[in-house]
């Protein structure tokens, strides 16, 4: 029986900073209601070898991100191509340092998280010590990372610049139900992921859905990331269904991408 694992606070931002009572967010098109995304089926089980992660070292951590990604690709790019987009590669670049200088400008970690930058493609990983001295039990990398491929995804998809183009018309509220909803889309396309190479994984099948509820929760509630209990509930969804089109936060009832 497959088990998520979630790490606390491991999450991805992108280089653009989604509750309304209707079920679509007012002025938003088909691009993100009815992307083909949702109808690419689900994915199939995967094999996904992770390297040995022994020792706390940089080194280390570039390697499992160069396996990971391989994975990642392969997975991510049969599903773009069944919805008849192009697919590309995104770079990524791994950073363990205090001060991470990235194409959407500087940033400070304070966890392990990524950032994806639409405009080149690229997402940032970085890497806390606490990260690398605990992949082995904790995979905040592993999230991490496939939380901004999933970004790289919706970029594909026309989802992030659907985004843009529909939050230059609307208020403040309106663009924070908006960023949610994208917010939610991505945990959910992220557990999509993870449960197709769950059983794959040599490291993490001793823990399970419990660590991903406490520690969504500790997190607490983000006007543009949604409230904590929806990012369980959407993260845990694509896990268990693996499949993008059940993550449409676009037209799920109000309550679900608050």
């Amino acid at each position: 029986m497959r088990t998520l694992l979630v790490a606390l606070m491991a999450g991805a931002l992108f280089s653009l900073p989604l509750t309304g009572t209707a079920h679509a967010v007012p002025g938003t098109s088909a691009v993100l209601t009815g992307n083909p995304l949702y109808k690419t089926g689900t994915i199939p089980q995967q094999t996904c070898e992770e390297p040995a992660f022994t020792s706390a070292s940089h080194d280390g951590a570039r390697l499992y991100v160069i396996e990971m990604s391989a994975c990642l690709d392969r997975v991510w790019s049969a599903q773009v191509r069944k919805a008849g987009f192009t697919w590309t590669k995104p770079k990524v670049v791994v950073s363990h340092k205090d001060r991470v200088k990235t194409a959407c400008g500087p940033y400070y970690p304070g966890d392990t998280f990524s950032l994806y930058c639409i405009g080149t493609g690229t997402i940032y990983l970085m890497v806390t010590d606490s990260a690398l001295s605990d992949e082995l039990n904790h995979p905040r990398m592993l999230e991490s990372l496939a939380i901004g491929y999933s970004y790289h995804v919706q970029q594909l998809g026309g989802i992030l610049r659907e985004e843009r183009r529909a939050e230059a018309k609307m208020s403040k509220k309106q663009r924070w139900a908006l960023s949610a909803k994208v917010s939610l889309q991505n945990l959910c396309l992220t557990g999509a992921f993870l449960g197709s190479v769950w059983d794959s994984l040599s490291h993490t099948k001793a823990y399970g859905t419990d660590l991903i509820i406490d520690w969504k929760s500790v997190e607490g509630d983000h006007k543009e990331h949604g409230k904590a209990k929806n990012r369980v509930y959407w993260e845990q969804r694509g896990f268990d269904t693996l499949r993008p089109g059940a993550c449409n936060t676009f037209t799920a009832p109000a309550g679900r991408v608050a």
